[in-house]
């Protein structure tokens, strides 16, 4: 009962004196004995974790609009911010900048590539100049050409006049005819291998809808029919 355990409650912190010793040696140290008894027996342990404190509760902060702002294939202007991250997630490459909060953008004019590293397993991202991009489309034009993917060349003919569409006209007419020459070519090479195109050859008209015009560049007024 209580009794024995107050017993081996003393014996542990006396173990060279008795109960009666201890009682009779005075009723100062007996009624503290007595205390640290009673502290011990009736003490009660946490049973549930502190929870710590938490500032600005209830209050949530201004979103950082992060991700990607511009997608590969697409054209922009110097300035234009492809990419808002933090950390180098995606890595700055050809005329991309990198600000101190590890923010993208275009530092010329032109279309955006990303590329992937096997490597580094992380995505690289560029912009081609826009007649840089066409020449370069149509060159992969010709090389599916000769391989009789005729739909993929379709489709980078159709690039390719997407990104001479954003050059001044005298530079944009002539981009449209290296346009209509490789697509003759891959439509002759389709009959003559009785290959069917799948794609949509890209349409010219006499007079070409202006793509993006500079400043300071006038611009063309449609000859009515």
């Amino acid at each position: 009962g209580e009794e024995g355990a107050m017993q081996a409650l003393f014996r542990r912190s006396f173990p060279q004196a008795s109960v009666h010793n201890l009682l009779s040696s005075g009723p100062v140290l007996a009624l503290r004995a007595a205390e640290d008894g009673f502290n011990f027996l009736q003490r009660r342990w946490a049973s549930k974790k502190a929870g710590g404190s938490a500032k600005n509760n209830g209050a949530s902060s201004l979103p950082k609009m992060l991700g990607v702002k511009k997608l590969g294939g697409e054209g922009v202007i110097a300035g234009n911010i492809i990419v808002r991250q933090r950390g180098t997630r995606v890595k700055p490459g050809e005329n991309v900048g990198c600000g101190r909060d590890h923010t993208l953008w275009a530092l010329v004019p032109g279309i955006v590539r990303f590329k992937w590293s096997n490597i580094t397993r992380k995505n690289t991202v560029h912009v081609v100049p826009y007649k840089k991009a066409g020449d370069l489309c149509i060159h992969r034009a010709m090389d599916a050409r000769s391989k009789l993917k005729m739909d993929v060349a379709v489709g980078m003919l159709g690039q390719a006049k997407f990104a001479y569409s954003f050059l001044p006209r005298a530079e944009r007419l002539e981009g449209y005819d290296k346009v209509k020459e490789a697509t003759e070519k891959v439509q002759k090479r389709a009959e003559k291998k009785g290959v069917v195109v799948r794609g949509l050859a890209p349409k010219f008209h006499e007079l070409e809808p202006v793509g993006t015009p500079l400043p300071g560049e006038p611009v063309p007024v449609m000859a009515k029919q």
